[in-house]
């Protein structure tokens, strides 16, 4: 969008431009460190581009038509090499400047995207190691005359005008610190944004998930002719991991490394420039049971660190150890890329790796909303503690493949600039050159996130507090000061919180109403200011931050409704933000949620609760008894108390603890306990429904329940027996059992449930979530 020339950044720009009195403007160059492009409307530049420009240069010389022309309305005209340049500065793109100049970007750096800009009274000079380089510094230019690309399309453009456009005289040579800088990647606006951010850089990621040619589709067909080479998983063959180990007394050669090895050489045949092999386990478990691939393990005791997942990092090492050696002969410098990510999250203990390897860290299984050197969050530190144990092993060859969002959350605003400021630094002073972290397109809730995170890739000094003031002052223009306190109460808000659950199932507790009605405040009176000022982008925007707000509120409502039983209730607050959603999807220049991650979280974590919920008081469904959301608790890690008789209701002692099921178990000091639990509540139930059906019902688990009342079992959420440990149920899905025969009318009921949590569903949750009660079904 266009802004008045007298802000702070065109007025440094145009230094020696005299201004005449009040009606009228005469501008007079006086300053020979100035390079003039556009003096009083009239063209003094031209475009000089090679004879046959790579796509990047063309690239890099429409940018900077485009844009010049949208600050002083004049398109400068752009040639070919050999052209008249007929007495004008020109403006050389790529290969059409001083080849010279390639020696002195190389004295900086040798990153493809690293670029000079040269500018005199005689010419502009942009060239980089690459067109993606030299497109670079086409942006570099336009920033210097103070073009902003705060999010992408018109609605994140920031463009002054003035009718006269000078340059500083400079020899400008900038690297990224970064080689690989990911960014959003879905969608026009989104690409073209990334380019204009300066992303993404050479390389990319380490790692993928599954090992070809054993993975995807193809691994069906390779199942059905030979299932050994897959896991062996309670003495069946089943189709999730591999069988790293396969041989026979009649094979005596690892087949499965055969096999991947054939795959891998023929690829690295057909891309002679490739020297990582991306690979890794499918994602989730499955891993072999087998007793030669789990002789490859370390024994429990001398992992480090305990998680939910035990460490299968030795046996991938020796594996890929294996497949290094048999390619070797033809291709000795390959290595194989890899997320430490799950069950080969830790270093190996017993098998090194050879000079083969790189890796993405992906630390899933800790904090993944605050960020290092973070006092209220000491689990922050352990990406840290990873890079520097893997580095021994992998040295520089180590990307990050974290979370530029919060994950498995449909959107709500989650600001990530106080993790950022502290994280890239760090992991670049730790020799990571590969950021390669999944990004987001959640724009209307991370911004200026991405914009921070984009900046401090290219350059990791970059004046963090310098780019806020001038995003809030650029992109929100009159109603700047109560969007900075919005911003900053936000990211503070989250910053401080001592929660850290997965998910949205913290968003109440990070936002609690207090902050949210202060948030409110400060875009209302945003809101005023804008509406006040010329043009409508600076409403836009920031009507945008407050249905971002609108939809968190509506998730505040919903939960709070949850927990009071109000399920009817629920559901509307359901309903009014998937309203917020589709409006933040489709009523705005792009989308500022990416529809099908938000439409799918929105399913798994909240919408099919909340329609079980409604649907128990539907049509005349009615609550008999709540439960209170505090029960007695036991932890049972060796899994005793089936033996002890926890589900008999005579048993009350046993120094039962208290738990809640409106909060996390991370909130309440469970954040790390994986395995056995058990639950009891004493329910008084009135003798108002005698003689109706009555149903036990539960919001949801992570990941398991049975269930008993007044002793005698009525159901699992797995659909087996009791007392099944082999038995796993679906994670928050509301179940519910028939109890008819079994619930005793006016008088009290001992309800018991043995809950089981294997491995993360969703990080920080366990046990009983949400409410559960004793209700009637509709006749």
């Amino acid at each position: 969008m266009k802004r008045d020339g007298k802000i702070a950044i065109i007025r440094k720009l145009l230094a020696g431009i005299v201004l005449l009195g009040a009606g009228c403007r005469q501008s007079v160059l006086q300053d020979t460190t100035k390079t003039v492009l556009v003096y009083e409307g009239d063209a003094r530049a031209v475009i000089v581009l090679p004879a046959e420009p790579e796509a990047a240069e063309q690239q890099a010389a429409d940018e900077l038509v485009e844009h010049l022309a949208l600050i002083s309305g004049v398109t400068l005209p752009a040639i070919r090499t050999g052209d008249d340049i007929e007495d004008r500065l020109p403006i050389f793109i790529g290969a059409a400047a001083d080849e010279t100049i390639d020696a002195l970007i190389l004295e900086e750096s040798d990153d493809p995207w690293s670029f000079a800009l040269i500018a005199d009274r005689e010419a502009i000079h942009l060239r980089g190691l690459s067109p993606d380089g030299t497109r670079t510094a086409a942006y570099e230019l336009l920033e210097q005359l103070g073009v902003r690309w705060f999010m992408p399309g018109e609605t994140g453009r920031v463009v002054p005008t003035t009718d006269t456009l000078a340059l500083d005289v400079q020899r400008t040579v900038q690297a990224p610190s970064f080689s690989y800088r990911r960014g959003p990647g879905r969608g026009d606006a989104n690409l073209q944004w990334r380019d204009r951010l300066r992303m993404p850089g050479v390389g990319g990621r380490y790692g993928s998930h599954g090992i070809s040619p054993l993975s995807g589709s193809r691994a069906r067909n390779y199942f059905e002719e030979d299932p050994r080479l897959f896991a062996l998983i309670g003495g069946e063959r089943v189709r999730r991991q591999l069988c790293l180990t396969y041989t026979t007394d009649v094979i005596a050669e690892n087949r499965t490394l055969q096999l991947v090895a054939d795959h891998y050489r023929e690829q690295l045949r057909n891309n002679p420039d490739q020297r990582v092999l991306n690979m890794g386990p499918n994602d989730g478990g499955g891993f072999c049971q087998c007793e030669k691939c789990v002789a490859l393990d370390p024994p429990e005791s001398k992992v480090p660190l305990r998680t939910p997942t035990p460490s299968y990092t030795d046996r991938y090492v020796w594996f890929f150890n294996q497949l290094t050696d048999v390619l070797s002969d033809e291709f000795p410098d390959v290595r194989v890329g890899f997320y430490a990510y799950g069950g080969l999250q830790m270093p190996p203990i017993a098998i090194e790796p050879r000079d083969n390897m790189a890796i993405s860290l992906a630390p899933i299984h800790t904090c993944r909303i605050h960020g290092p050197n973070n006092p209220i969050c000491p689990e922050s530190n352990f990406p840290v503690w990873l890079l520097e144990n893997w580095k021994p092993y992998v040295g520089n060859y180590i990307a990050d493949r974290g979370y530029l969002f919060n994950l498995a959350c449909p959107g709500f605003p989650f600001s990530m600039v106080h993790r950022l400021r502290e994280e890239i630094p760090i992991f670049y002073d730790h020799g990571v050159r590969i950021w390669s972290a999944d990004p987001s397109s959640a724009w209307a809730s991370h911004n200026p996130s991405m914009y921070i995170a984009a900046k401090l890739l290219w350059n990791h000094k970059a004046d963090v507090d310098a780019l806020l003031n001038e995003f809030y002052e650029l992109y929100y223009g009159p109603a700047a000061e109560p969007m900075a306190a919005y911003h900053t109460l936000m990211d503070a808000a989250i910053r401080d919180a001592d929660h850290h659950t997965g998910s949205s199932w913290d968003m109440p507790n990070i936002y609690p109403a207090e902050i949210r009605n202060r948030a409110r405040a400060y875009l209302e009176q945003a809101e005023e200011l804008a509406d006040a000022a010329d043009g409508d982008q600076y409403g836009i925007r920031v009507e945008i931050t407050r249905v971002s707000l609108d939809f968190l509120d509506g998730y505040c409502q919903l939960m709070a409704r949850r927990h009071r039983h109000d399920f009817l209730g629920e559901l509307e607050a359901l309903e009014q933000i998937e309203a917020i959603r589709d409006r933040l999807v489709g009523d705005y220049e792009f989308p500022m949620l990416n529809a099908r991650h938000a439409d799918r979280l929105l399913s798994r974590f909240i919408r099919r609760m909340t329609v079980a919920n409604a649907a128990t008081l539907q049509d005349g469904g009615e609550i008999v008894a709540p439960f209170d959301h505090e029960w007695q608790f036991h932890i049972d890690p060796e899994r005793w108390g089936q033996y002890t008789g926890l589900q008999k209701p005579e048993s009350e002692g046993g120094n039962w603890q208290r738990i809640r099921t409106d909060t996390s178990w991370s909130n309440q000091g469970l954040r790390y306990y994986f395995g056995q639990t058990w639950y009891r509540q004493e329910i008084d139930v009135p003798d108002t429904h005698r003689g109706r059906t009555i149903h036990i019902w539960f919001a949801g688990v992570d990941s398991t329940a049975e269930v008993w009342l007044n002793g005698q079992f009525v159901g699992a959420n797995h659909g087996g027996a009791e007392f099944d440990l082999n038995a796993y149920g679906s994670s928050f899905r509301a179940f519910e059992f028939d109890v008819t025969d079994v619930i005793r009318h006016g008088e009290p009921n001992i309800v018991t449930v043995r809950a089981y949590r294997p491995g993360t569903a969703e990080l920080g949750t366990g046990g009983l979530i949400g409410p559960a009660m004793f209700y009637a079904p509709a006749e």
